[in-house]
């Protein structure tokens, strides 16, 4: 997103034993096989929130999330990673309350 600024809110580096995800990334139709890092991002004014998957080899894919619950709870059910296990940057993530889901 060339131009716009982007705000990360929390990242987390992947042990070689979670580097595989349960969902398939491609880019430019080439499958990405594993990953090495993990990150939440914001983008200027937009709503909601980016899981940013970098690959082993450098490139980078992403999944667009309404809400930081969402964005988390998807790199849970791909890589196993709970909240806790998160580097949180604290002073933004106070500006995302969690927000209830009601069904």
């Amino acid at each position: 997103m060339a131009g716009i600024e982007s705000q990360i809110v929390g990242s987390i580096d992947l042990p070689r034993n979670r580097s595989q995800s349960a969902t398939r990334h491609t880019i430019g139709g080439e499958p990405c096989l594993s990953f090495t890092k993990l990150e939440v991002a914001t983008y200027g004014e937009e709503k909601g929130f980016y899981l940013l998957h970098f690959c082993s080899d450098g490139r980078c894919t992403d999944t667009w999330h309404q809400t930081l619950d969402d964005a988390l709870d998807q790199a849970e059910f791909e890589f196993g990673v709970k909240r806790q296990e998160w580097n949180m940057r604290t002073s933004q993530v106070a500006e995302f309350p969690p927000v209830s889901h009601k069904r």
